[in-house]
């Protein structure tokens, strides 16, 4: 065998397979089929960002990269940000932060090991770099009679314990309406089609969103027609661009129009308002449940949740808003759920503020009752324990469902598919 032919095939191979294949999972997304649950698959070596990495141990680490420096990454905008509002001295003196940073890294990447971590590197007059020089030339090499690996014993990789997160209208809704249509979106992670209902509502959200922001900084009299109108523009311009959708005129002046109501009618009670936005989320046993509050509102030892929909009042006598109106219910009961259990704080009313009623009261309310709350926590527990362990099951739409409507970019397979 000539084994000189030999080595220069595996030679050639590998460098192809480091600056061919690895190259193009970088360039075209490294992430695409990976499963986050299987991070370390039986036999396989895992190639990952010290970033990736943060929380995971393995018993043998490679750190490569060693060429690098400390670099300055802060922008001299952010400094004269900081000199000008930070009212704490800093914690870190700015000259030494990037060091700071540098080490900070490498130390996330040392740490990683349980039994033996590996500096690797193509050496050469600037590799290592000063900054690891004197350790890596205190190191045996990997090629000296120093270095003995049978003097080590490897403790097996340890099993991932990543929980997947759940929410009320993400995930127990869309699974309720169609199981199949679940399947789609979340474990085959088709994108669903961004239509204009969805853009007027992110647009009322965001924008109203700007307005309670305001009012927690203390700036009341900035909440003005003038400024609202800006906010709205802003907003516009920016979800339009990374939703690809747009709304005509008429809707966008329909949808200021309802901004300036709510703000117009809350104006003399912006003192009541806690947190906006808020994101709560509660480890189960299982799974984490999560979810993201509109408005946190109260006074004294309790609080009120306001959810937002933007649009008009339901009819309470037809069947169909009905439902509508008992999933926004046991949606708030979720989030009651969350801040009880999170904050200790007492939920003490839900409320539903539909942004385009314009004469009648724009609120429907419901009283905080701790058994049908723990109803829906049981729901939804039940909900997510299917998702958990039967998602391999052909999926069929749930027999209540009135219909089932996907909307998305990729063509849709036929039956024959499954």
């Amino acid at each position: 065998m000539d084994y000189d032919k030999l080595n220069c095939y595996i030679d050639k191979n590998a460098e192809w397979l480091f600056n061919l294949y690895l190259r193009l999972l970088m360039d075209e997304g490294l992430f695409e089929y990976e499963d986050d649950s299987e991070y370390a698959p039986k036999g396989c070596v895992s190639f990952l960002t010290i970033h990736q990495s943060k929380g995971m141990e393995f018993p043998i680490v490679f750190v490569d990269s060693l060429y690098k420096t400390p670099r300055k990454t802060r922008m001299d905008i952010l400094e004269a940000i900081e000199a000008t509002y930070f009212r704490r001295p800093a914690f870190e003196p700015s000259d030494q932060i990037k060091y700071f940073d540098f080490w900070r890294l490498y130390y996330t990447a040392f740490s990683r090991t349980q039994d033996l971590l590996v500096l690797t590197c193509f050496e050469d007059k600037k590799t290592p770099s000063k900054y690891f020089r004197k350790v890596y030339d205190g190191l045996p090499s990997a090629d000296s009679e120093a270095f003995d690996a049978s003097k080590f014993s490897f403790r097996e990789v340890k099993d991932v314990n990543l929980k997947d997160s759940f929410s009320f209208t993400s995930d127990v809704t869309v699974y309720e309406t169609c199981s199949l249509q679940y399947k789609f979106f979340k474990e085959l992670e088709f994108a669903p089609v961004q239509v204009n209902a969805m853009l007027f509502g992110a647009l009322v959200h965001q924008t109203i969103e700007d307005i309670h922001r305001a009012v927690l900084r203390g700036d009341k009299a900035q909440v003005c027609e003038n400024n609202i109108s800006e906010w709205f523009a802003a907003n516009y311009a920016s979800l339009s661009k990374s939703k690809r959708a747009y709304l005509a005129k008429p809707q966008q002046d329909v949808a200021l129009a309802q901004i300036l109501r709510y703000a117009d009618r809350q104006a003399d009670k912006w003192s009541a308002v806690l947190q906006a936005e808020v994101g709560v989320s509660l480890v189960k046993p299982d799974y984490i449940i999560e979810g993201k509050i509109d408005l946190i509102r109260g006074e004294g030892d309790t609080v009120e949740l306001v959810d937002f929909k933007a649009e008009k009042k339901p009819d309470l006598h037809s069947e169909k808003d009905k439902e509508a109106l008992e999933r926004h219910r046991r949606q708030l009961h979720v989030y009651a759920h969350l801040i009880e259990e999170r904050t200790g704080q007492k939920v003490s009313k839900l409320h539903i503020h539909y942004t385009g009623e314009e004469n009648s009261v724009p609120t429907i309310s419901f009283p905080t009752q701790k058994t049908a709350i723990e109803g829906t926590i049981m729901a939804f527990d039940d909900t997510v324990k299917i998702v958990l362990f039967l998602t391999y099951l052909i999926p069929i739409c749930i027999p209540h469902s009135s219909e089932c409507k996907l909307g998305m970019r990729r063509r849709e397979p036929t039956p024959a598919s499954f």
